[in-house]
């Protein structure tokens, strides 16, 4: 059996090749996707084009959360599985999917996630408030109207009338996004940046960085860099993809239970606000450090494909 295309090839050579992997299977797949819409939701292509200004419609909603299956799917789930089957290698060993984490990291995982809270909020208020030089006035704005926008959409995704409603949107909002990120930044690109750099923490903190980046939130970008280094470095303590997907799921599946059962104003008000200016921002920093202790000195062989 011929050797793939991709063993042996430089990091850069194949990171180029899973991006244009992901744009391709986005477009074909977005395109079908739309094409599928009109019957399905009854609808017409100018009044797909135009969903997102209307996020006061349910209807425009649905087809929004539609096509956000679609993306995560074709965008971050499928492309991983293929490149690792472009390489010729086992998907479960490719991603340590089989090497077993003990059930009581799980526990800690979680742990660590509700102590995240508050560090998160205090990072996300800092770097909310961060002004660029005037000569960057114009781009600030720009920048801070594009996550204003993402954030009502976002609420208005977050609107959960029913139980139903509130399990698809764990389907959606975290299921999907911590498999398909986690298999796609720490599974493929990070041990490409670690072999690239060959240096463990320089490619950990790359990815993190291209993990944030992916999410083109300029104002959100440093607490998400910072989840993606400690996503980058459960994986690489564990052995295991399902560590950091466990991580990533708690944290996400958090987000879409309190604002089902507390509602966005009382979110706003409330969850939002833990840790920017009280004492649970020092409790969380005691508990995470805690938590990353135990992950540490109960850490494995690096997962396979960061040795590869």
């Amino acid at each position: 059996m011929k050797d793939s295309f991709l063993k042996g090839a430089h990091p850069f050579v194949q990171l180029v090749f899973l991006i244009f992997l992901m744009l391709t299977l986005f477009l074909i797949f977005s395109f079908l996707a739309v094409l599928l819409a009109v019957p399905l939701f009854h609808t017409t292509l100018p009044e797909i084009m135009s969903a997102a200004g209307d996020v006061q419609d349910p209807r425009s909603i649905a087809l929004l959360k539609y096509l956000q299956l679609v993306q995560s799917l074709s965008l971050f789930v499928i492309p991983p599985i293929i490149f690792v089957w472009l390489k010729k290698e086992s998907l479960a060993r490719y991603f340590g999917m089989r090497v077993p984490a003990r059930t009581s990291l799980y526990l800690v995982t979680f742990i660590m996630v509700i102590a995240l809270v508050p560090v998160n909020n205090f990072l996300s208020h800092w770097n909310q408030n961060m002004v660029l030089p005037k000569a960057l006035s114009g781009l600030e704005q720009a920048l801070r109207a594009m996550e204003e926008s993402a954030d009502r959409l976002t609420k208005a995704f977050m609107e959960m009338h029913s139980w139903g409603a509130y399990l698809f949107n764990i389907l959606l909002i975290a299921v999907l996004p911590a498999l398909g990120e986690e298999m796609t930044f720490r599974g493929v690109i990070q041990p490409l940046f670690i072999r690239w750099t060959r240096n463990v923490h320089a490619g950990i903190i790359i990815t993190g960085a291209v993990f944030s980046f992916f999410h083109f939130q300029f104002f959100g970008f440093i607490p998400r860099w910072g989840l993606g280094i400690l996503f980058g470095y459960l994986y690489y303590w564990s052995g295991t993809i399902w560590l950091p997907v466990a991580a990533h799921f708690f944290n996400n599946a958090l987000a879409v239970t309190a604002y089902r059962i507390a509602g966005s104003e009382m979110v706003d008000q409330k969850y939002d606000q833990l840790g920017v200016k009280d004492v649970y921002l020092l409790l969380g920093v005691l508990i995470l450090a805690a938590c990353l202790v135990i992950f540490y000195r109960n850490r494995k062989i690096p997962p396979v494909s960061s040795q590869a």
